[in-house]
């Protein structure tokens, strides 16, 4: 019995120390990671009557990003994503269009992540709710066919893509699997200033997008925690 009792407490505290040790221990931590999800056309106009939700459906995205603790409440995290919409096989006819025109948009991005864990559980769980925000370059273009495609010339002799400034913000929860190793999910709007008169006329709206991701994290420490 008392044997049976000094494993339990054994664990007990064994478990303790494994929780505690989750959110605010990678302090000065460098996170790499990857993730995936989807890309959802919300606002902005491709016509004059038509939005982007019309001409385009749910695609995915996926990347590959670093994060850096600099405090337990503050973050830096900067990446690479890679996503793409089909066209609405409708809006192709339509506009008497070939093939199969996409519109896609690599990224890069750097956000300031406010870490809420340590608020919230006061260090003792391995779950650690965030928000985000942050801003990034859009070197987005609508493709003749395919994914892979080159840009669709328009009437003015414009090809139809552009590098673009956006801003993004969001929130999500970080839940650790071991000290190390976390896995997360998170929502997120991104605004694309895409809007250019002179290139695509006065129709063309700048883009809003919704995301929704999930990935994971390892943390390689760097300095004291």
């Amino acid at each position: 019995m008392k044997k049976v009792s000094f494993l339990t407490i054994a664990i007990c505290l064994l478990t303790v120390t494994f929780v505690n040790a989750q959110v605010g221990q990678n302090t000065g931590s460098l996170g790499l990671g990857i993730d995936g999800g989807i890309l959802i056309p919300v606002s902005g106009d491709v016509t004059a009557n038509d939005g982007f939700g019309d001409y385009f459906g749910i695609g995915p995205n996926f990347g590959i990003h670093a994060q850096y603790n600099v405090i337990k409440e503050l973050s830096l995290r900067t990446g690479f994503t890679y996503s793409f919409m089909k066209m609405d096989d409708e809006k192709v006819d339509e506009q008497g269009l070939t093939g199969e025109p996409y519109f896609t948009s690599p990224y890069i991005y750097l956000d300031g992540v406010f870490n809420l864990g340590n608020y919230i559980n006061q260090g003792n769980s391995i779950f650690n709710p965030y928000a985000f925000a942050g801003c990034g370059m859009y070197f987005w273009k609508i493709t003749d066919d395919g994914v892979g495609g080159d840009a669709i010339v328009l009437e003015n002799g414009e090809e139809f893509k552009k590098t673009s400034f956006g801003m993004r913000f969001g929130a999500g929860v970080e839940v650790f699997a071991t000290p190390q190793l976390s896995v997360f999910a998170e929502g997120k709007y991104a605004m694309i200033f895409s809007e250019d008169t002179d290139k695509f006329g006065d129709d063309f709206g700048n883009m809003g997008l919704v995301e929704i991701t999930g990935g994971l994290t390892y943390y390689f420490p760097l300095g004291k925690n």
